[in-house]
């Protein structure tokens, strides 16, 4: 850029700071109508001038939002900071119990369609990325005017604060400098190029780590496995901040990930030498010193094979810079390895004997100190979308497997998961899911060590557990493996042995399925079971009634039977867990998260005692996969969002209901003026009218809902539910807001107490047990709302789901081991069976002629015709992803309401680095 222009830029951007903001604008475009893009560079420097003012204000100057202020599921603690696209607020996450970061955009912002694109786009940016040097973005939402971005919060100071008082010591440069670079590597692979990398967009925390902030400049660009849109820059408009500017950004120019690596070469510069790289009394004197000058020399005390990264990242053509933060990422670490060396000793020399011992002594403690050295966490480098199918991934093909879904399963090439109660193949690299069906029609558990055979869980009987077979990958006859029945299995190490569960009991079998063994008892229901490494343990899930699913260990022998983690966030559920194919890592799932734990370390080594999370962000992640070769995790990552469709029986049409409401288990009032349903996915009781209008937030956060019924006179709502990790109990709240009151203590079993249903009169609600808990209390349950004493139907043993019909004679429900739908008589105290196949949701119509059904391993809708017990199919459901299991209600014109899952539910595999 020639002088000249330099010289109108300065003098236009000095006359229109002299003038009110409102009054700039027209100024500029009197002065610049022949030149947009010298108008455009004016107005970036007056954008960075009103950010500054923002950073620089006091906080009496910021509208603030006042300790106690919801948004969404958080609440405003306090104010810790501020910056030119936003106020930062420590809030509480009612749902989770943790403290996070909310950023919101400033209310004078709010009207800016500029601001309020950079703040979306800063959310879709980050939200894209995880990895531990990247912040994690929790969630995003908009109340009112107010944008608000929910995010991990860092406890640390911003890389400027720290530099604002003096410059690092090498290693402590290059230690952060790395983690930034790695943080870069991880964006510009997911396509992201930063735009605008300082030392305030970088925390450091107490322990050195370093998270990468603010991606509201960020540019998503195409890479060869993303289809997006070119998101470019406008030529000739400057964007960034002045003096961490590459030159292609303060010439206007489109940048790409190079541009980065320009700004972290100026922010290294800073950490080693103290000052800014490039300075001047003004904005566009420090732009022309970045195209125009060199910065100065750095301190001799830094190594000159550092001195060499940090010009080769300020070359001024990005031809000539790293082109990859992941280059850059390995000089930095290879640098590392080199000090400077101490000055020569002036002492009197040591006879050699003693240099020697000194010599041996020191190569002792050196080797001690590396072998005995704490290990460095797993580094999360970046994460890959295997699958893009849509599909939810649950289920089996009718094989229910007691405990959970069928696992993920690779054979090294390819990925077999189960999606909508079929069993699918992916390339392990990603693509397009084909169907797969094994010969012998069930559900895959596992494959052989070899990689040459499945192991297949083929249906005897809904609810009676499965046959195993071994079926070859490549083609021949399947084979079975004795005559044993089991919920899930898997093979040892060595192939050789299986290990079982069967009704929560873990066993262990030969090969071919004989030499049965019992494996001690387990402190609950078991399931998941995995073998270690060298066959000698296995770990499994244990449940214990409704309370959190805990990890335990057993040897192989029976022996040493205990439970992992007693003390690890002991309300957290836990389970599902794999070790790494070498042994070294231990896996698992907490809190909808995948964590990693070290096994063993060098021969002097600890085992790491904390487990380390691998996955931030907005995914919740289950079902992991290590793959064969140790360099990837795959797992399950769903977001969770429902809508209500509307579906009329004459037409067999479904209609959107409810617009914009995310929810499930919803049901209509009495007089069908009122709705209530369980929010989706934060679990609260909210009431409105059916309109959308006087909406009423009946149950706050621990407290997570299901099944809400109305009473007859439409005054109350039961419902099933408790905290996170406790059993479930049966409540009763006002519908037009109150305390909710407790009804139910515990009488329906451990699982807890299920699905109210109110008797005609409104004075009792039945309830019963969930299908699991097959105790003596597996009836069906009645609480006298009057006097709160709790009694039971004679002969109903054995049902659960109970639902009242309107005339008070019947009650609808389901078998506990088959659930097959049955109906109870009350006069007669008989059961009769109406169904026999696994059912779900038996729902009234209002005029007591029909009971209708779900049947989910179809799945359809069907119905009872009251008067002579004839089953009818209503539809069979294509190309819907029900949700909550298919569940649905009836409307008062009979009409029924369900819930779709427009969510996201994919397979995703993490890249990471094991030291």
């Amino acid at each position: 850029m020639q002088a000249e222009r330099w010289n109108k830029i300065q003098a236009l951007y000095d006359s229109a700071i002299a003038l009110p903001p409102e009054k700039r604008a027209a100024f500029l475009e009197q002065e610049c109508q022949a030149d947009a893009g010298l108008r455009g560079e004016v107005q970036s420097l007056l954008a960075q001038q009103a950010d500054s003012f923002l950073e620089s204000a006091p906080l009496s100057a910021i509208k603030t939002l006042s300790p106690g202020t919801k948004l969404g599921n958080f609440e405003i603690v306090e104010l810790i900071g501020r910056g030119g696209m936003g106020e930062v607020y420590r809030a509480r996450d009612s749902r989770l119990k943790r403290d996070v970061a909310i950023k919101v955009l400033p209310a004078g912002l709010a009207r800016d369609p500029d601001r309020i694109a950079r703040f979306e786009r800063e959310a879709r940016a980050a939200g894209a990325l995880n990895h531990p040097n990247i912040v994690a973005v929790y969630e995003t939402g908009r109340d009112g005017d107010t944008h608000w971005i929910a995010t991990e919060l860092v406890a640390g100071e911003p890389l400027a604060k720290v530099l604002a008082s003096r410059a690092f010591a090498v290693p402590k440069a290059l230690n952060i400098a790395t983690q930034i670079a790695d943080g870069l590597a991880a964006a510009h692979a997911a396509g992201i190029v930063h735009r605008d990398l300082k030392p305030a967009n970088i925390m450091v925390t107490r322990d050195g780590r370093v998270k990468i902030l603010d991606f509201g400049l960020a540019l998503r660009q195409r890479t060869s496995q993303d289809s997006t849109t070119l998101e470019l820059t406008d030529e000739g408009v400057v964007l960034g901040t002045a003096g961490y500017m590459s030159p292609e950004q303060v010439r206007g120019e489109t940048v790409d990930r190079r541009s980065d690596l320009f700004s972290f070469g100026v922010t290294l510069y800073e950490m080693l030498g103290g000052k800014r790289a490039f300075a001047g009394a003004s904005s566009v004197e420090v732009m022309h010193a970045i195209l125009k000058q060199e910065p100065p020399e750095l301190p001799a005390s830094v190594p000159a094979a550092v001195k060499q990264i940090v010009a080769h990242c300020l070359e001024k053509d990005p031809n000539n810079r790293f082109q990859s933060a992941k280059d850059l990422a390995f000089a930095l670490k290879s640098s590392q390895v080199f000090s400077p060396q101490p000055a020569a000793s002036k002492q009197r020399a040591r006879p050699g004997w003693a240099a020697a011992a000194l010599a041996l002594a020191a190569m002792a403690g050196a080797l001690w100190f590396w072998l005995s050295r704490p290990l460095p966490a797993p580094r999360v480098t970046g994460m890959v979308q295997i699958t893009r199918d849509g599909r939810l991934k649950y289920g089996g093909d009718g094989t229910t497997l007691r405990g959970s879904a069928p696992p993920l399963i690779s054979d090294g090439a390819r990925l077999f998961y189960d999606a909508e109660y079929a069993p699918y193949q992916v390339s392990a690299k990603g693509g397009e899911s084909l169907p797969f069906v094994p010969q012998t029609k069930g559900a895959l558990l596992d494959i052989s060590p070899d990689r040459s055979e499945f192991l297949v869980c083929r249906a005897t009987g809904i609810g009676d557990g499965c046959e195993l077979w071994a079926e070859p990958v490549l083609g021949g006859s399947p084979r079975s493996l004795g005559s044993l029945v089991v919920d899930e299995a898997i093979w040892s190490p060595d192939g050789q042995q299986l290990v079982y569960t069967r009704n929560g009991e873990l066993h262990l079998a030969s090969r071919d399925g004989t030499e049965l063994r019992k494996l001690g008892a387990a402190p609950g229901r078991a399931f998941r079971p995995r073998w270690s490494h060298d066959g000698r343990s296995i770990r499994f899930s244990v449940s214990i009634g409704s309370g959190p699913t805990r990890l335990w260990q057993v040897l192989t022998d029976g022996t040493s039977l205990r439970r992992l983690f007693p003390e690890w966030n002991p309300s957290w559920t836990m389970c599902c867990g794999n070790w790494t194919p070498d042994g070294r890592y231990f896996l698992f799932e907490a809190n909808q998260r995948l964590w990693a734990v070290r096994e063993k370390g060098g021969f002097f080594q600890r085992a790491a005692g904390q487990p380390v999370e691998l996955n931030t962000g907005l995914l919740a992640a289950t079902n992991l996969l290590p793959s064969p070769d140790g360099k990837r995790v795959f797992f399950d990552g769903r977001q969770e969002r429902n809508e209500f469709l509307r579906y009329d029986l004459k037409s067999g049409q479904f209609n959107l209901e409810f617009p914009g409401v995310s929810g499930s288990a919803l049901e209509f009032s009495p007089d069908g003026k009122w709705i209530a349903y369980k929010s989706v996915p934060e679990g609260l009781l909210i009431r409105s009218a059916v309109d959308g209008s006087q909406r009423l937030q009946l149950t706050s956060s621990p407290m997570q809902v299901s099944m809400p019924h109305w009473s007859p006179d439409g005054r109350q709502i039961a419902f099933m539910g408790g905290p996170a990790g406790k059993p479930l109990r049966i409540f009763v709240v006002p519908s037009d807001g109150g305390a909710p009151r407790q009804v139910s203590n515990g009488e329906a079993g451990n699982y807890g107490d299920w699905d109210p249903s109110w008797s005609p009169d409104g004075t009792s609600l039945a309830f019963g047990a969930t299908n699991d808990d097959l105790d003596s209390n597996g009836s069906i349950h009645v609480v006298d709302l009057r006097t709160n004493g709790v009694t039971t139907f004679p002969g109903s043993e054995g049902m659960w789901a109970p639902r009242w019909s309107p005339d008070g004679y019947l009650v609808a429900g389901l078998s506990a081991v088959s659930s097959h739908l049955v109906l109870y008589d009350i006069r007669t105290r008989k059961q009769t069976e109406l169904f026999s196949g696994l059912s779900g949701f038996p729902s009234w119509s209002r005029d007591r002629e029909w009971l209708y059904f779900f049947t989910p391993s179809e799945p359809r809708w069907r119905r009872v015709r009251m008067r002579d017990l004839k089953v009818e199919l209503v539809d069979t459901v294509k190309n819907i992803a029900l949700a909550d299991w298919g569940w649905f209600a009836i409307a008062p014109n009979n009409s029924l309401i369900t819930a779709r899952n427009i969510g996201t539910d994919e397979i995703y595999a993490l890249v990471w680095e094991l030291p």
